[in-house]
């Protein structure tokens, strides 16, 4: 008996020994393991930060619509319109634009250049001009309508009609302001920004001033 002890001591402190590094390991494996899990949840919360990122780039990428333009409104000259028959359709254009609210000056005469009616648009304060024709033949006719800003002094838009000539001028006061009131929308919101005159005002030299002498009354000048 005395002797049997020490040898089941021995061979019991033998396998402790052999145990305890296993256990050691799986504990420095287990926590090796754990910290690459909490190294993965950063990883996985920049890739959602810049999935949010790129999400946001993109709806800022994107073109956003313009805003509506205002409604027309102003000072608008309208010429006489060329052709026989013309000053019907005109009678209805200027009738489509007042009924808008515009205002219509209907006394002016065409000018000869942009410049020109640069300056008239700067000086009566008018916003675009109005212009047209109108041809028939038979019992058919066509009206072309022109629109000319004041800005520029250009022609900017257009619009034809075409139909019977008995009742193709009401169809000109009819259809005008779905045709043009978006380009007229353009040239009143580019003539509303301040403008300056391109040259300064005329003057005329009348060089040196002649002495103002009475004179008899036969118109000789008196003898000194």
């Amino acid at each position: 008996m005395p002797f049997r002890l020490p040898v089941l001591t021995a061979i019991w402190v033998a396998f402790a020994l052999a145990a305890a590094p296993a256990a050691a390991g799986g504990k420095r494996k287990d926590a090796r393991a754990g910290g690459g899990a909490a190294k993965s949840a950063p990883g996985a919360q920049s890739k959602g930060t810049r999935g949010a990122a790129a999400a946001k780039s993109a709806a800022r990428a994107q073109p956003k619509e313009p805003p509506p333009l205002p409604p027309p409104q102003g000072k608008v000259a309208v010429f006489t319109f060329a052709g026989e028959g013309g000053h019907l359709v005109q009678q209805r254009v200027v009738s489509a634009l007042r009924a808008k609210g515009m205002k219509v000056v209907s006394n002016l005469r065409p000018l000869d250049s942009a410049e020109q009616y640069r300056e008239m648009a700067l000086t009566l304060n008018l916003v675009a001009y109005v212009d047209g024709e109108f041809t028939a033949e038979g019992d058919q006719a066509s009206a072309t309508v022109y629109v000319r800003s004041g800005v520029t002094g250009m022609r900017a838009a257009s619009t034809t009609f075409a139909g019977e000539k008995r009742t193709l001028p009401a169809e000109v006061g009819k259809g005008l302001w779905d045709r043009l009131n978006l380009d007229l929308s353009r040239i009143c919101v580019e003539a509303a920004k301040p403008r300056k005159a391109e040259r300064a005002p005329l003057r005329i030299e009348a060089g040196t001033p002649l002495p103002n002498r009475p004179t008899d009354e036969d118109g000789s000048q008196p003898a000194r």
